[in-house]
């Protein structure tokens, strides 16, 4: 026999439990920079699938929400919504520029930094995007615009500088084989 669902109730819980994973991120931040700065990455992986955990949750309360019918719970709830994922975005925007300046300020770049800066740089973008355009551009915190300006003057300045800084793949061994083809 099937389980008769409210679908406001529902969503209410799943917005609940938002709210902790959101509180989780919150609590994982400081010990991924710390631990991006120090040159390890075992804070930051809890930290990134945090985020990504985030993210899936959203997709599974956004079609909640929708089982809703249309009237002030269901405008409630997405308000609600809306305001928890503008939040976590401007978070995640904030945090993700400032690891990336903590992986350029790097005097070596160790194994593990590529993977940091190529999730971060995506998520960049994506926050970006998705905070420069409709629904969540309406109504930015002029804390979170300033992010999001940040956030384009890094990408064109790694755009043009890309070919020097995506090519962390090398190797110390096959630099050294490089700069002695380079030098001979």
């Amino acid at each position: 026999m099937a389980r008769t669902v409210n679908p406001v109730e529902e969503a209410r819980r799943f917005l609940d439990a938002l709210d902790e994973k959101t509180e989780r991120i919150s609590e994982l931040v400081v010990g991924a920079k710390t631990d991006v700065a120090r040159s390890t990455f075992s804070a930051y992986k809890r930290f990134a699938d945090a985020v990504s955990d985030f993210d899936s949750f959203c997709i599974l309360i956004e079609y909640r929400i929708k089982k809703v019918p249309e009237g002030n719970e269901r405008t409630a709830l997405e308000a609600r919504f809306h305001s928890a994922r503008v939040g976590q975005m401007a978070r995640h925007l904030k945090t993700s520029i400032e690891l990336m300046g903590l992986v350029a300020s790097a005097k070596e770049l160790p194994l593990g930094a590529k993977d940091v800066f190529l999730r971060e740089l995506k998520a960049i973008y994506n926050l970006k995007n998705a905070l420069s355009a409709p629904p969540f551009s309406s109504g930015l915190q002029a804390e979170t615009a300033h992010d999001v300006e940040l956030a384009e003057k890094i990408l064109r300045e790694i755009i043009e500088r890309a070919p020097a800084l995506l090519d962390l793949s090398v190797s110390a061994g096959e630099q050294g084989e490089q700069e002695a083809e380079a030098a001979s």
